[in-house]
């Protein structure tokens, strides 16, 4: 990857990006605000910062490589998950920032000098620069980030704060019965809420589960029906 003095680019690691993230099926349930926020924000382009937060399965990953794939964004994006890159090393950020910047996982690097030092150079280029969009994520609220620096959770802490609760059920419903359609399988909505109820509401969990279905319901050449869902899956 380039070095700073380069040009503003989509980023071009193996960040194994999905194509079906996208808001075709991503559900907002009662995330609704937060969503229209983070879009207007892709939309406009106006100078602000945004620091989204949300537990593990609220579809926050999903949520940013969805507004990473808004035509807005095209080729004006720079877009990086820190969990897919931790490893390589942090001259990752070291880039010219174009008109959206979207950091996703930003709390997996807590604790690393370099990556810290890194991100609090991206953060400082942007405010200087007075021009587009930051956003950046974490699995938790900025205040609970150990970071070493805490000039970076000062960063974190001055712009405008949003986050993402779990969907309810209704919506985790609808989420699974738009997954089943890119898997190409049915899943009946009875099912579908008997898993919710059963299970839990978090997505990428469920998500798991229907692969496991994909494959079980093919193996026994049988529908998804609840009894043969309690079967499969040992639930009381």
């Amino acid at each position: 990857m380039e070095k700073q003095n380069s040009e503003p680019y989509q980023v071009a690691l193996d960040l194994k990006i999905s194509e079906k993230s996208d808001f075709n099926s991503f559900v907002p349930g009662n995330n609704a605000g937060t969503v229209q926020l983070l879009k207007s924000a892709i939309i406009k382009k106006e100078h602000e910062f945004y620091y989204l937060f949300g537990p593990h399965g609220s579809g926050k990953s999903h949520l940013l490589n969805a507004l990473f794939q808004l035509p807005e964004a095209n080729s004006k994006c720079f877009f990086v998950d820190m969990n897919l890159v931790k490893t390589i090393g942090s001259f990752v950020l070291d880039v010219n920032l174009p008109e959206i910047t979207i950091i996703d996982n930003v709390d997996v690097i807590a604790g690393d000098e370099n990556f810290e030092l890194a991100l609090f150079g991206l953060f400082n280029r942007w405010y200087d620069s007075r021009k587009g969009v930051l956003i950046m994520s974490g699995s938790c609220s900025f205040d609970y980030i150990p970071f070493l620096k805490k000039d970076l959770t000062t960063r974190l802490s001055s712009g405008v704060i949003c986050s993402l609760d779990f969907l309810d059920e209704e919506s985790c419903v609808e989420a699974l019965q738009k997954r089943t359609v890119e898997k190409a399988f049915n899943l009946p909505p009875a099912t579908a809420a008997f898993l919710v109820r059963h299970c839990n509401r978090d997505i990428r969990s469920l998500v798991k589960i229907l692969d496991e279905l994909d494959k079980l319901q093919i193996e026994h050449y049988h529908k998804l029906t609840i009894p043969f869902v309690k079967k499969v899956l040992s639930i009381q």
